[in-house]
């Protein structure tokens, strides 16, 4: 985040990201308590890939999965959109499958 907000204005497609400003004024900093936030918010999306898989294949965690999966990457497309449109959109689309 801190250096997405210093170098923001030099990057191709620069008004292409949708970091809330929330994030940016409370995330965006280096300081030891941002760095620990950050590896928190990895630790847990990691975490949450890994209990999706099999959380899909039980009935009844199955559509919590789903809006979990469909929210996870729904926040990766607004942080990076031209390079996780198709990614983002094909893993929305396998979860709708899911659900149907």
């Amino acid at each position: 985040m801190h250096v997405y907000s210093q170098v923001r204005e030099r990057l191709p497609h620069r008004r292409q990201y949708a970091v809330p400003g929330l994030v940016c004024r409370y995330m965006g900093n280096l300081t030891d308590r941002d760095v620990r936030l950050w590896r928190l918010v990895s630790a847990a999306v990691i975490a949450l890939e890994i209990a999706l898989p099999p959380a899909l294949l039980v009935e009844q965690t199955m559509p919590y999965a789903v809006a979990a999966g469909i929210g996870m990457h729904a926040a990766f497309t607004c942080l990076k959109p031209r390079q996780l449109i198709t990614f983002s959109g094909l893993t929305v689309g396998t979860y709708l499958g899911f659900a149907a």
